[in-house]
């Protein structure tokens, strides 16, 4: 080796540990509201949404807390409210006057309440396959609604049913859409599991089918009987076959086992986009990674480490060296070494205040030897 050159590397690096988060997907592309503004703002506090969490110590259990108190707003129902409520702020009032809505509206009112916590969350639109020109018990029921909630502990979206109270787990993890779209298609649903909770769906009855046929054309025989025979049909399969075909933020899943249709129960479809590229419905969310740089000073060795995130709501960096506390930090900042091996961990931390996944890298140094 040339001595002149290793004399300009004073001394040596080496990393022993890298856990530094790749990214998937365009964060840009997803518009997952504003926790900060005025009407997100106003469900915690009209409605006091926090309070519904305030016990859950893990974060699968402040989700699941969530999806019940959204589900005892109201029973699943019908209500001349439809033509006028625009977010989950407006179906909350409504449903505290007696309205009565249906599996958008809970899965509304679960992604807006989710989002004024802290936690990016979204409407999934889902059908089964045969869903162009349904026939008998299909007619009225071909599509439901759900959410879709980011959890850093498992780093990757997961679904949460506030209308049917449940969320879909495999080995014990929660599923998202999509995995609960493949364990159906692929035949494997016996493998997954539906976790229902209390207070459990509740059938419409009385004056709110009556407003059903009003609001819904085609509906003129529409009976209590009828709502009986639609929901054992959508509960046949615990809904899974519901999720034959998903539409995420103006993209629609289609493969070969279930290709793309223009037709959703006699009516045109919304334009969307059609895929199967994973990361245009998949963006990963929360993670922070690295880029780095030896600098010297002397025999004094530091690192310049660059930050760049993917987490909706972002506010600042936090770092923590070798363990010790968290600290606010800039994107870009220096880390000095020791003799040793130095650790260094980042995360992103949103308005909120919920901080999320953790980079880490391990820096094994030593002064020079020469």
């Amino acid at each position: 080796m040339d001595v002149q050159a290793k004399m300009r590397v004073p001394g040596e690096f080496c990393v022993v540990h890298h856990d530094v988060r790749s990214f998937a997907g365009d964060l840009s592309a997803s518009d997952l509201g504003d926790p900060t503004d005025e009407r997100h703002r106003a469900l915690d506090g009209e409605f006091g949404i926090s309070t519904a969490v305030a016990d859950s110590s893990a974060e699968i259990d402040a989700f699941l807390a969530l999806k019940r108190w959204v589900r005892s707003r109201w029973n699943h129902g019908w209500s001349m409210d439809f033509r006028t409520v625009d977010d989950g702020l407006d179906i909350l009032r409504a449903a505290a006057e007696g309205a009565q809505f249906c599996c958008g509206h809970y899965a509304r009112v679960f992604a807006d309440c989710a989002t004024a916590l802290g936690w990016p969350a979204r409407v999934i639109g889902i059908s089964i396959a045969g869903c162009e020109f349904p026939r008998n018990h299909n007619v009225g029921n071909v599509g439901h609604a759900v959410a879709e909630i980011w959890s850093n502990d498992h780093e990757k979206w997961v679904v949460m049913d506030p209308d049917l109270n449940c969320f879909y787990a495999r080995d014990g993890v929660p599923l998202s859409a999509l995995e609960i779209r493949n364990a159906w298609l692929d035949g494997e649903a016996g493998d997954v599991d539906q976790v229902l909770d209390e207070p459990g769906f509740v059938l419409p009855t009385g004056d709110t089918i009556e407003l059903a046929k009003e609001l819904t054309p085609g509906l003129n025989d529409f009976t209590e009987e009828t709502v009986r025979l639609i929901f054992a049909r959508f509960n046949r399969h615990r809904s899974m076959d519901y999720y034959a075909r998903l539409r995420i933020a103006g993209w629609e899943w289609a493969d070969h086992r279930c290709l793309p249709t223009f037709i959703a129960h006699f009516h045109p479809s919304p334009q969307v986009r059609y895929t199967s590229n994973l990361d245009d419905l998949y963006p990963t969310l929360n993670m922070v990674r690295f880029s780095m740089a030896p600098a010297w000073e002397g025999d004094r060795a530091r690192l310049t480490v660059g930050s760049e995130h993917c987490m909706p709501f972002f506010s600042h960096y936090e770092a923590r060296v070798d363990g010790g506390g968290w600290e606010r930090c800039e994107s870009e900042f220096e880390w000095p070494m020791r003799e040793g091996v130095n650790r260094l961990e980042c995360r992103g931390v949103n308005v909120v205040g919920r901080a999320g996944i953790i980079s880490r890298i391990d820096v094994a140094y030593a002064r020079p030897r020469w």
